[in-house]
């Protein structure tokens, strides 16, 4: 199928930064043909002509962490810390949900992601759950159209998990038979990546090993996937969280990779809060790519990061939600405006972060740190077809003259008219077209999310607060 979008401002995101205003882009099934302004617009013919009317048109936004189960326990940690949701509510829920659960969650999570724009996410240590669920969660978001990452927990038996089925060999056989069989690379809508958690706290817990971190990496470059962990979050006490575990373990958590030799450009580390200066420039030099969830750590009280630093360094920096029930959102909208606000407090600059680098953090960047920038990331001829339309005839937005100013201090999510990955039409003027029965997903997950909450003894969190 072939689609014209025709005299709407297109923000390539291309090496160059250029914006057609107005402009077009071509799309020939799951590619972009062309994009350029309106004066060379071709003439078709063409199976679909859309009328943006100006609106904005981006790369797909790309969500590098999301932990997409935890729709079911939105709204249940108002003013907690990090430390005490994590121990408090997120373990005790996960007890609590069955399968269904998951895929009900997902399902819900799948439609918030494509009606904001996104178009790729990273599935951060996808449980495992029922015989061959994987298979059908990935299924699930192909379905979706949307293009998924899915992070799969690389854990062995160690002292503190003695009961674990797998030592280095069984855990390194079943993620590779987990690549042979899902990996799909012939359209780039499923990769495996591996999730290793050795940060500060998992180690002196005892969930991690220097094994277990040499044997994982080894796994991932032999296949040429991506490393995915939590890096230096959390909030400063002294009695819990990133400061407790770094005065008993004597390190920092980049400090521990670089000393196993094992940092290099594979590894998505997320968060990075509490990045020290050697910390950065240890990241730099071995080109890892770290993930900024603003709205995530704002909520829970985690602090801010050094992110104008890590951009200054060089480091690949990008953006993610982190889950639903951490902070109440998977818009990448909203975390690129709040990229850029946060970190003006943080450095009491109002340029610290401008709009273009917010925006290329949630696309060209993140694409980047995928090892898809030559498919993803920007609307480029050749590329994989994922773009937004994003409604520009709104009162939020017509004033603001600088599109990429407004498209990312102005634009909200909701503005989203159109969303088209790797070619197909996945949401348009409020229908999905690719998920029947939108309303019906909605109303299963809230009916679930009641009978968690009661089964996890979260009744009198789920209740107003008036």
């Amino acid at each position: 199928m072939t689609i014209l979008i025709r005299n709407a401002c297109v923000i390539t995101v291309n090496a160059a930064g250029e914006v057609f205003d107005p402009g077009f882009v071509v799309v020939d099934g799951a590619r972009i043909l062309s994009a350029g302004p309106m004066e060379r617009v071709p003439t078709g013919p063409f199976d679909r002509v859309i009328e943006a009317g100006g609106a904005f048109v981006c790369p797909g936004l790309i969500n590098l962490h999301q932990h997409v189960h935890m729709n079911m326990i939105k709204g249940l940690a108002d003013g907690m810390r990090l430390e005490h949701w994590s121990a408090g509510l997120s373990s005790k829920s996960r007890t609590a949900m069955t399968w269904d659960d998951f895929l009900a969650s997902w399902r819900l999570g799948a439609l918030e992601m494509l009606r904001t724009g996104t178009t790729t996410f990273f599935n951060h240590a996808m449980a495992r759950g029922e015989p061959g669920g994987e298979d059908e969660a990935i299924a699930l978001f192909r379905a979706a159209g949307l293009r998924h990452v899915v992070g799969i927990p690389y854990q062995i038996r160690t002292p503190a998990l003695p009961n674990h089925p797998f030592g280095p060999a069984e855990a390194d056989n079943w993620l590779r038979g987990l690549h042979a069989r899902l990996d799909d690379r012939a359209d780039d809508m499923t990769r495996i990546a591996a999730v290793i958690e050795c940060n500060a706290h998992h180690t002196k817990a005892g969930r991690s090993s220097d094994e277990l971190v040499r044997a994982g990496h080894a796994l991932a470059r032999d296949k040429n996937v991506r490393i995915a962990v939590h890096m230096s979050g959390g909030t400063l006490s002294m009695h819990m969280g990133f400061t407790k575990y770094r005065r008993q373990t004597g390190r920092s958590d980049v400090g521990y990779l670089e000393g196993l030799g094992v940092l290099d450009d594979r590894w998505v580390l997320k968060h990075g809060i509490h990045f020290s200066d050697e910390d950065i420039a240890i990241v730099a030099r071995r080109g890892s790519s770290v993930v900024y969830t603003p709205t995530s750590e704002a909520i829970r009280g985690g602090g801010l990061g050094h992110w104008r630093a890590m951009l200054a360094a060089g480091v690949n920096c990008t953006l993610g939600t982190d889950g639903p029930a951490v902070d109440y959102s998977v818009d990448m909208v909203e975390q690129m405006k709040a990229c850029c606000y946060l970190q003006s407090v943080r450095y009491g600059d109002a340029a610290a972060i401008p709009p273009l680098v917010a925006l290329e953090m949630a696309t060209i960047n993140a694409a980047r740190a995928l090892g898809m920038e030559r498919s993803i990331g920007s609307l480029e001829p050749g590329k994989q077809a994922d773009l937004v339309l994003f409604d520009r005839d709104r009162p939020h937005l017509r004033m603001v003259r600088d599109p990429v100013t407004a498209l990312v201090r102005a634009t909200r999510g909701a503005d989203a008219r159109l969303v088209v990955a790797n070619g197909r039409v996945t949401y348009e003027d409020g229908a999905f077209p690719m998920i029947p029965h939108a309303a019906r997903v909605m109303e299963d997950a809230r009916v679930r999310a009641r009978a968690i909450a009661t089964a996890a003894g979260f009744d009198p969190l789920a209740g107003p607060s008036w």
